[in-house]
């Protein structure tokens, strides 16, 4: 059994599996896969999550394309990782009411990690042209509603202004209500990539476009 710190890079790690993992028992075995996009997030895959994951873990993971489903990333069988996450809060299967363990939001530090390992995985920042210049929208899509109040909550006492709302997409007649947390607008946006600090290369390369377009 692993023995585990509640470390930053431990809610780092969390706020992946939030954001883009999944994890089951099936024939008593624990599986459990974590994957992004098959090109954005290769980097942040390669650079951040297999080094941090292989550390905290003490195990070998082998990435890789998944090209049927347009996906990039790892599985692996392993039922004292699914037990470990299982003991912190994390469900099994479907994420529909996910969301950051209790422990994790003892401290700044921990709840800014675990923030930062969302937004890399399951976050986005849209540049919009408005008055011929970019104005920031920065968004986190999930289907808990647990989460997203959670979220709500955890940017506010950070100082950082959000709202969210949610609609309904049609997946093959499976109706499923998603939530999206925005954070919008030039102050709120330099202090997000301060304080959150974001290390997927996908919005590192949206701010310095921003940046650049500023000095313009």
């Amino acid at each position: 059994y692993f023995d585990m710190k509640i470390t930053p890079e431990l809610a780092e790690e969390v706020g992946w599996h939030i954001g883009d993992g999944s994890m089951n028992f099936y024939n008593n075995k624990g599986f459990y896969q974590l994957r992004g996009h098959i090109e954005d997030d290769k980097e942040h895959y390669l650079n951040r999550i297999k080094p941090i994951f292989e550390k905290l873990y003490n195990t070998k993971i082998n990435l890789r394309n998944m090209f049927s489903t347009r996906v990039f990333g790892f599985q692996i069988w392993n039922s004292d990782l699914v037990k470990l996450k299982q003991g912190l809060g994390l469900p099994l299967g479907k994420k529909f009411d996910i969301k950051i363990p209790a422990i994790l939001l003892k401290r700044d530090s921990l709840k800014k990690s675990v923030l930062r390992g969302v937004f890399d995985t399951d976050g986005g920042i849209y540049l919009e042209t408005k008055n011929k210049k970019l104005y920031p929208r920065i968004y986190i899509t999930t289907i808990s509603k647990k989460l997203s109040e959670q979220l709500i909550k955890l940017f506010e006492s950070l100082g950082l202004r959000s709202t969210v709302y949610s609609q309904l997409y049609n997946k093959k007649f499976n109706r499923q209500r998603s939530y999206i947390i925005t954070i919008r607008g030039v102050k709120m946006f330099h202090k997000f990539m301060n304080v959150i600090n974001p290390q997927n290369p996908k919005h590192k390369t949206k701010y310095k476009i921003f940046l650049n377009s500023q000095n313009l």
